[in-house]
């Protein structure tokens, strides 16, 4: 498969003002493409901000659009918005995301919701908003940040993992269904990457899972990302550790021992 050339094209990213969303924009950048970053509100000066330094560091066009994705109306009004300034949307990168650490009977259930409508609600919506253009084209990308939970239970963060294994399902099946049509539907599925998704609030500081994988650098994860994502790869898992943990010994394990191991992997390391 043609290496997919990103020089000129209109990328929109969503959780642009941090984390792997940030250096993803930073890549896209990088690489010539015209960059439409949209963040909470709560980080709108901070996005302005880095929407700048990326048009003065590499010479690209770069909107940014504040906007709280846990509304109801808050996809919807995003589209909107973007479409006044920009009339296409070569690629779509769905990255904003939540993460609430907890037992799931101990923890808020006002937060877990505003999360399943982050991880879940907005990323279907902008997906089949933008999809519909690019089939309309026959032509487009999009990209979405999933992530290695999406393979097995995430115990102490379920509602996380269940909205990864969401998003993995989601995918494929559309990828599947599109895949004559001159559009493609990617993940990449990093393992816990040093963002402030796991900084701060009630993620612990440590899970002993830390020992065995490590802790990613965003910049490492969205470098690679990219260049899976040229290539066309449907599901990249950075790390052949990554995909002989989280890909081959699912297969060959039990469901009762892979839940068993997540338990006491995900727990706080003191």
């Amino acid at each position: 498969m043609a290496i997919y050339e990103l020089k000129d094209k209109h990328v929109l990213i969503t959780g642009a003002a941090s984390g792997i969303g940030k250096e993803l924009s930073r890549c896209f950048a990088r690489e010539g493409a015209q960059c439409i970053l949209c963040a909470h509100p709560s980080e709108a000066i901070k996005l302005m901000e880095f929407s700048e330094e990326l048009r003065s560091t590499y010479g690209v066009k770069t909107w940014s659009f504040a906007e709280d994705l846990a509304e109801e109306e808050g996809p919807d009004k995003l589209y909107h918005q973007i479409k006044e300034r920009i009339q296409v949307i070569d690629v779509l990168v769905n990255n904003a995301g939540l993460i609430v650490y907890g037992d799931f009977h101990q923890m808020d259930i006002t937060r877990q919701i505003r999360l399943v409508h982050v991880n879940i609600r907005a990323l279907m919506e902008l997906m089949h908003l933008y999809l519909q253009e690019m089939m309309a084209r026959g032509e487009g990308r999009i990209l979405n940040i999933s992530s290695v939970s999406a393979f097995q239970p995430t115990v102490h963060h379920a509602v996380y993992g269940a909205s990864k294994a969401f998003v993995q399902s989601l995918s494929e099946a559309v990828n599947e269904e599109v895949r004559r049509s001159g559009v493609r539907v990617c993940t990449i599925n990093p393992s816990y990457t040093n963002t402030p998704l796991i900084k701060g609030g009630d993620f612990p500081e440590r899970l002993w899972w830390y020992s065995i994988s490590g802790l990613s650098d965003p910049a490492v994860i969205a470098k690679k990302g990219i260049e899976a994502f040229k290539k066309g790869k449907s599901l990249y898992i950075p790390g052949v550790k990554n995909w002989v943990i989280h890909i081959l010994l699912q297969r060959i394990s039990s469901r009762k021992l892979i839940n068993y191991i997540s338990y006491y992997a995900l727990k706080s390391r003191l």
